[in-house]
């Protein structure tokens, strides 16, 4: 490495040696321990995020559906599928919950 990437380095050690201590209390003080394997905080993220999570899968399951009936034989590079689940995400999203039933903002 050279002279400038390890002075980062060490100065990124320093950095965390002095952020993490205040970090650390503020965390342990928003979410303080509860009795049980898991506190009701972290259920909640759970169940709200694992929802999201399995409805993203799903998404990219119909999206891989879609395109390798059009295009059976094609190859997907990596940035070609995170395009494909980015620009195609909105489209399934429309087909399956259509207008009437999404929430209208004002």
């Amino acid at each position: 490495m050279s002279e400038i990437e390890v002075f980062s380095s060490i100065a990124i050690g320093v950095f965390i040696a002095v952020a993490y201590p205040p970090l650390f209390r503020y965390v342990r003080k928003e979410f303080p321990p509860t009795a049980g394997l898991l506190s009701p905080w972290v259920k909640e993220i759970l169940k709200k995020y694992g929802a999201l999570f399995v409805f993203s899968l799903l998404t990219a399951l119909i999206v891989l559906a879609l395109y390798r009936n059009a295009n059976p034989d094609a190859k997907i590079t990596f940035w070609a599928g995170l395009a494909m689940g980015f620009g195609w995400e909105a489209s399934v999203e429309k087909i399956l919950f259509p207008k009437s039933s999404r929430n209208k903002t004002p």
